[in-house]
C-alpha cells in the first residue's frame, strides 16, 4: 500500500513538472519581461544547438562565430528557420526580440 502511494505520489509529481509551461510553446509577457536580454534569450533557445559561444555545432548546427551572413539574412533565419533549426519568430514572440538576437548573434563573429 504504501509503494502504491510512492508510486502515485511520483506519478503526478512528473506530470505537474512536465506541464505546458515549458519552452516549447510562444513565450508569454511574464516570461519576456524576465528574459530581457538577447543573451538569456539565446541560452535558452539556441545554445543546445549552437553552443553558449555559438560554436558547438550539434544537430548540424552551424559555427555562428564563421557566419558570413548578412544582418538580413541572419534575421531572416531566425524567424523563419531553415533544415534543422525550427523558425524562432514565434517563441521569441516580439520584432524587439528577433532584432536583439540578431545583434547578439551578429556580435558573435
Amino acid at each position: 500500500m504504501v509503494l502504491k502511494f510512492i508510486y502515485t505520489v511520483i506519478f503526478l509529481f512528473s506530470i505537474i513538472s512536465c506541464s505546458s509551461k515549458g519552452t516549447t510553446g510562444k513565450i508569454d509577457d511574464k516570461q519576456i519581461q524576465k528574459k530581457t536580454t538577447a543573451q538569456d534569450l539565446y541560452i535558452e533557445h539556441c545554445s543546445v544547438c549552437h553552443g553558449a559561444d555559438g560554436k558547438l555545432g550539434a544537430a548540424g548546427a552551424k559555427d555562428l562565430t564563421q557566419s558570413t551572413l548578412s544582418s538580413t539574412e541572419v534575421k531572416n533565419r531566425i524567424e523563419k528557420g531553415k533544415n534543422g533549426m525550427p523558425p524562432m519568430k514565434e517563441l521569441l514572440g516580439s520584432k524587439e526580440n528577433i532584432s536583439a538576437m540578431t545583434e547578439y548573434v551578429l556580435r558573435m563573429r
